[in-house]
């Protein structure tokens, strides 16, 4: 059990080069671990979790590749006790992942000209 007087950063309050979000726009998303990816997704905590711990439980929790597969948000609600609008994220995200992974080219026409 965590200590509640216990003291916790909030994101505002680290140096600006340690938030993922100015992480991404100042070096790009290959340097950001996946937990920093996942905290500009939800950027907001829950329930007294910042956004990077409530991040990171997810991944540990759940898995990489298994939040990846997962389409069910009632199963992300019940599974990790997160809310609906954080679910509903995650989800999404992930889904435009893999429609834009399977889009095949040629499957629409290239305008070449005006």
């Amino acid at each position: 059990m965590k200590n509640s007087a216990e003291y916790k950063f909030k994101l505002k309050e680290l140096p600006k080069e340690q938030r993922p979000r100015e992480k991404l726009i100042k070096y790009g998303p290959d340097v950001l671990k996946n937990g920093e990816l996942m905290a500009v997704i939800l950027n907001t905590g829950y329930r007294g979790e910042t956004v990077l711990e409530l991040s990171h439980r997810i991944i540990k929790e759940y898995g990489s590749k298994a939040i990846v597969q997962e389409k069910n948000v009632g199963r992300l609600i019940e599974n990790l006790g997160i809310p609906l609008v954080k679910a509903c994220q995650i989800i999404a995200c992930f889904e435009l992942g893999r429609r834009f992974f399977k889009e095949e080219p040629g499957r629409f026409p290239t305008i070449r000209s005006p």
